[in-house]
């Protein structure tokens, strides 16, 4: 039983950091001027303007696919100035634009989306994951989980390797 629980503890503390090192070379790879992860990047929902579709602390992981694929209440990320908004397209103009809208506004945006201002396609969210990467944002809770993972690091570096040789003595 003790084995058991060792086992599970190693193996949900490995998915965990391996979690923690994907989104944050995720979120790296989601400045628009960068280059992306193999066409995705993440995103916080930080407004209510999709509720209840999207709601506030929500993550997103978006995909870069071509503007002319896109279609009517396709959820979209794009730049407006400095800002990344992530809004359903309501109608597409005859020059090709897009006029887009998030679900609990009752008026559309006021500028439509080109191909140059276009991020990519929502794929899924990941429910309240947002909020965590907001509070990770902390310097006293970030520093904390880092201690924490480089210590597990260590145990296993030290401890799993002395564990295994002394068995294979025995």
């Amino acid at each position: 039983m003790k084995k058991r629980v060792k086992k599970t503890v190693k193996f949900l503390s490995a998915i965990f950091v391996f979690f923690v090192l994907f989104i944050a070379i995720l979120n790296f790879f989601s400045n628009p001027q960068k280059p992306s992860l193999f066409g995705y990047r993440g995103y916080t929902v930080i407004s209510g303007s999709m509720e209840p579709t999207l709601s506030l602390g929500d993550y997103i992981i978006t995909k870069e696919r071509s503007f002319m694929e896109l279609d009517k209440g396709d959820i979209i990320s794009f730049e407006n100035g400095q800002t990344i908004v992530t809004h359903r397209i309501e109608e597409q103009l005859p020059d090709g634009r897009f006029v887009t809208r998030g679900d609990a506004n009752r008026i559309d945006d006021q500028l439509a989306v080109d191909e140059e201002a276009y991020i990519g396609k929502m794929l899924f969210r990941i429910p309240f994951l947002g909020k965590i990467m907001i509070w990770l944002q902390d310097p006293l809770i970030f520093g904390t989980v880092m201690a924490l993972i480089a210590t597990r690091l260590l145990i296993i570096i030290f401890f799993g390797v002395g564990q295994r040789k002394r068995r294979k003595e025995t």
